[in-house]
């Protein structure tokens, strides 16, 4: 994904294929939005919340019918380039249609988050989440895990070449260290390989992925704000407005909804993984990882393995030392 060459010869021949995929996903962004230009077109007589649902709906389905002609034609689509389309086409409408209804306040928050937002994005795309080096065979492969990360468990002694310089950093830290194959790196503190900011969210970059998160929650909340006071300032005044442009104020804040939907559970998700000091591939797959393995009853002839986080210190010296990582 972009932002993880790390040798420019490599950049310069991936470039042809970069472009191509950034290009299909503008064609695709650009056909999500008309797909959804088209719900409050045809049924705008219907309530917003119905407008909501079958939105939904409607992005499954495009979602769906884009992985399936990709798959057909046998190209790949770029995530973060999707992403960034959608970050632009938003500012283009909120710009072109949106701003002169909202108070100047709404107006400065916005395209100050949204620009923030950028320059966030690119942090994310070029960061490290913390890659270690790691001399290891690579021929014993893991079972992929449900985000497609393969990551991989490493024993004490192949840990200890990931750490060299002491024995109790490799006994303390090297157990959470896990093989991204997206990124194919071996990954400090691997929480999951996110397509979306085509990185994977390790121990350096957990805390800018978090700040990114809420940014985008608090943008796509300020422009589902504006876009339904335009919407309620043009009843009022019955403004000349095309129909074409008062349905792309509503669909584009529609989208801006369901976004923050999904991203607020997923940020109190990671609230959660950073209060219990847990990673989202642990919790997912703990039964890989011996350290979180009880033994119950284990006089009986038949054992039962049950869950218990050794990384747990209390939430208040979980999140300390979260945000003392960070720095």
């Amino acid at each position: 994904m972009l932002g993880l060459d790390t040798n420019d010869d490599n950049r310069r021949k991936n470039s042809p294929e970069l472009f191509l995929r950034c290009t299909v996903s503008s064609i695709f962004g650009i056909f999500t939005q008309l797909a959804l230009l088209s719900i409050p077109h045809f049924a705008g007589v219907f309530s917003l919340f119905f407008q909501l649902i079958l939105s939904g709906f409607v992005l499954m389905i495009v979602t769906i019918f884009g992985q399936f002609v990709r798959r057909f034609l046998g190209v790949r689509a770029s995530a973060p380039s999707f992403v960034f389309f959608h970050m632009i086409f938003i500012w283009s409408v909120y710009v072109i249609v949106i701003r002169h209804a909202v108070s100047p306040l709404i107006d400065i928050l916005f395209n100050g988050m949204l620009a923030c937002l950028l320059i966030g994005f690119y942090r994310m795309l070029v960061s490290d989440p913390g890659f270690v080096r790691c001399d290891l065979p690579m021929s014993v492969k893991a079972p992929a895990s449900e985000d497609g990360a393969h990551p991989e468990e490493l024993t004490m002694s192949e840990t200890s070449r990931c750490f060299p310089n002491s024995i109790e950093e490799a006994s303390l830290s090297a157990r959470r260290v896990h093989y991204c194959r997206s990124c194919k790196a071996h990954i400090l503190g691997f929480d999951h390989h996110c397509p979306a900011f085509g990185n994977c969210i390790g121990e350096k970059n957990h805390a800018l992925f978090m700040g990114l998160l809420v940014g985008f929650m608090v943008t796509e909340a300020l422009y589902a704000l504006s876009a339904y006071q335009w919407t309620e300032k043009n009843k009022i005044h019955k403004a000349n407005s095309s129909a074409i442009v008062q349905s792309l104020a509503i669909s584009t804040m529609i989208f801006s909804l369901i976004q923050v939907l999904w991203q607020v559970a997923f940020f109190i998700w990671h609230v959660y993984c950073v209060c219990f000091n847990i990673r989202t591939e642990e919790w997912i797959n703990w039964r890989r990882y011996p350290e979180f393995h009880v033994i119950a009853h284990p006089s009986q002839s038949s054992s039962e393995k049950r869950f218990r986080n050794p990384y747990h210190k209390g939430i208040f010296i979980n999140l300390k030392d979260f945000f003392r990582r960070y720095r």
